[in-house]
């Protein structure tokens, strides 16, 4: 009887030991997922990516752009030279845009714009992928417009009626190519537009007003705009050289 008491309080003492041991490993691992997940918050998990200074390209791209604040738009970008990307995405509707007349020859008009989901894309030099975050901003000024309908109806101009350098179409975001999963952050900013066309439709007859719907052209194929890209690339395998 002794015997087994014994054998018993030694099987339980066993049982706690490892209990205890398997409490401990676990505690471990959720501490190192809380760190891991901290980093990942603070941004380390991107400091590769930051380390060295974005790769910088200059390219021509042509941009046509039909977007709405009640429906689904669409924003096709074409690079035909240089390094840049070419892309169709659906949009979403726009929920954010101003507009407003200048002057009785001026405007000015903006608004965010996102993809609908995640767009396929190709860059020019680093292949196929796809674009997993993005955001629009636009922003321009024209110096000129035709409104023959009057105050609420639609908006005409053309690119040289587009003040100079005034034309602010960034896009932000993700890039993933598709031959090894390596993520690319970008910023894409168009320059100098020498040719395209816009018809702007007001959400309402007030000089300070949102868009109802625009379709804008900034440079064609023949007479496409300057374009700069930035992009973020992790270097991994650079190697840490001796001083001499």
């Amino acid at each position: 009887m002794n015997t087994t008491t014994g054998r018993n309080k030694k099987d339980w003492a066993v049982y706690l030991s490892l209990a205890a041991f398997l409490l401990s490993l676990l505690s471990l691992t959720r501490s190192g997922a809380i760190r891991a997940f901290s980093a990942a918050e603070d941004g380390d998990t991107w400091k590769s990516v930051r380390q060295y200074p974005p790769l910088v390209f200059n390219s021509m791209a042509w941009l046509d752009c039909s977007i709405s604040s009640t429906a689904n738009g669409r924003q096709v970008m074409t690079t035909t030279s240089g390094q840049g990307f070419t892309f169709d995405a659906t949009m979403l509707p726009i929920t954010k845009s101003s507009l407003k007349l200048t002057n009785q020859k001026g405007m000015l008009y903006k608004f965010d714009s996102f993809p609908t989901a995640a767009v396929r894309a190709k860059f020019n030099g680093l292949g196929e992928g796809t674009i997993v975050e993005m955001k629009a901003e636009v922003e321009v000024a024209v110096s000129r417009f035709s409104q023959a309908g009057g105050p609420g109806t639609a908006i005409h101009f053309t690119a040289a009626d587009i003040a100079p350098d005034s034309a602010y179409v960034e896009f932000t975001g993700v890039f993933v190519r598709a031959s090894d999963h390596k993520p690319f952050p970008f910023r894409v900013l168009f320059g100098r537009v020498d040719e395209g066309s816009g018809t702007i439709i007001p959400k309402s007859a007030a000089p300070d007003t949102t868009l109802l719907s625009k379709a804008v052209t900034l440079g064609s194929f023949v007479h496409p705009a300057t374009v700069v890209t930035a992009l973020y690339e992790a270097e991994e395998d650079v190697a840490k050289l001796r001083a001499p």
